[in-house]
């Protein structure tokens, strides 16, 4: 267990920490390496793992529909649970996000590349494209509830997500046979290699964002509940999940890992726009993202020498 702390997270952690080092001390602008992540790397990543890799449209669909069951059952529990706990709207919009989105791109890409080489690298990548789906149309869609506009405003989240028409594209090609020109496919697999680092990019920092943003907390219930259903009730809802509708064992892994991951600075962001408990939010994705430490690191024991 040790090692898998050494030689998986620790190298995750390090990279994120000198990043968010050297954002600060080199003003760089993350929001380049973010949008680098978002509409060029993650994009040909996933047309890469589609179109020029083992993996089936099948597959793909199963993943989707994994990760889909995850996220609809989180919500089901974490409305439960706000609702036990009294919590004023804003906390409860707040508890949800944190609870359902999970940051499957920027932490769960690198660590499953360290645990599970290429193949597990280009599985979490389509998790990934439909964990963004997810985040741009059900996650609005939770912060905006009550507004006016959360539905259009929903609609257009959705239609911007580039890997949506990259993930399009690569099922094509993936379904019919056919081939992309091998200068394409030669520039998708080296676009898809920046994903990772600009990934650790951001990732650190999120992290400095988050430290900024600390508040003294007074929702330690809640908290806790964000913790308990991100780190430890999702990877097993993934991994019931996953087997449940037969995925491969590297694609269950693969799921489980990537449902292990802390709460995404996404909710943050959603809780930001939609005016929604933004101190919580900050809290949460802080506490998720230092416990997962321990957590993602018992879950990698376990996918890689549990079972």
């Amino acid at each position: 267990m040790l090692g898998i702390l050494v030689n998986i997270l620790l190298p995750v952690f390090l990279v994120a920490g000198i990043s968010a080092i050297a954002t600060g001390k080199l003003s760089l602008d993350v929001k380049t390496f973010s949008r680098g992540a978002f509409y060029v790397f993650s994009p040909a990543m996933v047309i890469d793992a589609l179109a020029n890799s083992d993996i089936t449209g099948y597959e793909y669909g199963q993943l989707a529909l994994g990760l889909t069951l995850v996220v609809l059952t989180l919500w089901g529990l974490s409305e439960g649970v706000a609702r036990i706990l009294r919590l004023e709207k804003a906390t409860h919009v707040s508890l949800i996000l944190t609870t359902i989105l999970a940051n499957t791109g920027n932490y769960g890409l690198p660590v499953n590349l360290f645990a599970f080489g290429e193949s597990g690298l280009v599985r979490a990548a389509l998790v990934v494209t439909v964990s963004s789906m997810l985040r741009s149309s059900l996650g609005v869609y939770l912060a905006a509830r009550g507004m006016s506009s959360g539905r259009r405003e929903t609609f257009r989240k959705v239609l911007s997500v580039p890997v949506i028409y990259a993930a399009a594209v690569g099922l094509v090609f993936n379904l019919t046979g056919l081939t992309l020109p091998a200068p394409i496919l030669k520039a998708a697999h080296i676009l898809g290699q920046g994903l990772v680092p600009a990934s650790l990019m951001v990732l650190g920092a999120q992290l400095a964002t988050a430290l900024r943003h600390r508040h003294h907390v007074s929702h330690w219930a809640p908290l806790i509940a964000v913790c308990l259903g991100r780190l430890i009730v999702a990877p097993l809802l993934a991994y019931a999940i996953g087997g449940f509708i037969g995925l491969n064992p590297l694609a269950r892994r693969v799921l489980t890992l990537e449902s292990a991951t802390p709460s995404a600075v996404m909710s943050l962001v959603l809780a930001t726009e939609f005016d929604t408990d933004i101190p919580f939010a900050a809290l949460s994705i802080l506490a998720t993202t230092m416990a997962s430490l321990v957590t993602v690191t018992l879950w990698l024991t376990f996918l890689m020498y549990g079972q």
